[in-house]
């Protein structure tokens, strides 16, 4: 096949809607704004699910309430799975999360390649040390 033959599939290819299976932008914004709304009503009262998202650092710090420990397991999974599709601004994709105590501000889990993992020890402090000096000076 000549060059402008190719040039004319490879273009009818991109140009028919059909053919291939398009990214559904319009469905996709409707899943987001779903979530967007279900999380407007897991942060305000008398759910308390989270209180603060800093997006300033990555991965994303997300401040959880008492509301999230009052969930099972199922549940505080899902809703960060929601939350992390949500700030990805798709239904596929996930964004990565650090997830902080809204109180003490201390770590209690995370999402990330590894799945969601909760601290199994709740709060846990975030020591700095310096490395030991032995034999310097």
């Amino acid at each position: 096949m000549s060059f402008k033959r190719h040039l004319l599939v490879f273009s009818l290819v991109l140009l028919l809607p059909g053919l291939g299976r398009g990214q559904d932008f319009k469905e996709w914004a409707v899943r987001i704004a779903e979530y967007q709304k279900w999380l407007d009503q897991v942060h305000a009262d008398p759910f308390r699910f989270w209180t603060r998202l800093d997006s300033s650092r990555r991965p994303h710090r997300l401040y959880v309430g008492e509301g999230f420990y009052g969930a099972d397991h199922g549940m505080k999974e899902r809703f960060i799975e929601i939350f992390s599709h949500t700030i990805a601004g798709h239904p596929e994709k996930y964004m990565l999360l650090d997830i902080f105590d809204s109180e003490t501000g201390l770590p209690v889990g995370e999402f990330g390649w590894g799945g969601f993992e909760l601290y199994p020890n709740g709060p846990l402090p975030m020591k700095v040390q310096a490395p030991a000096a032995s034999g310097i000076r």
